[in-house]
């Protein structure tokens, strides 16, 4: 029965979760005329389950190992014609260890995830400078598409 319980807590660390979302918006001078970018980013903890119940007399090893992730989707419009999606993901923008089960150390990592705010947004905020060389190609693209 025992063995259950610590299956069924491993299980349930494991599971994603997520912690916050993020905003940010960008106008781009094209030839072609402004690129209107918005990118909504989603911060995403993950859980794993480690070490063992002590027996008596001895100390437990129980740890939940956290790492949270940064997943940006990006809508941009370029005129009233073309629109483009992409997705852009970071993983392990911060990570962590908690002693005990995942599943008591939700709030505590939360509250950790959430003190790193700054972090996940200066990580968006270089996504979204990275996205800036497709987003143009993209951009150049559909305007040779238009001229021929």
């Amino acid at each position: 029965m025992m063995k259950r319980a610590l299956i069924g807590a491993v299980l349930a660390g494991c599971i994603a979760s997520p912690a916050f979302a993020l905003e940010h918006e960008v106008v781009i001078d094209h030839v072609s005329g402004p690129i209107a970018a918005d990118y909504t980013g989603a911060v995403t903890v993950e859980t794993r389950q480690t070490g063992t119940v002590g027996v008596a007399g001895r100390p437990s090893t129980l740890r939940c190992e956290w790492t949270a992730s940064l997943t940006v989707e990006r809508t941009a419009k370029l005129g009233e014609t073309v629109s483009s999606r992409r997705t852009l993901t970071s993983e392990d923008v911060a990570s962590g260890s908690r002693p005990g089960w995942c599943e008591t150390q939700t709030k505590a990592i939360d509250k950790l995830v959430e003190a790193r705010r700054e972090s996940f947004r200066g990580a968006m905020l270089a996504m979204v400078e990275q996205d800036r060389a497709a987003l143009l190609a993209e951009a150049d693209s559909s305007a040779a598409g238009n001229r021929g």
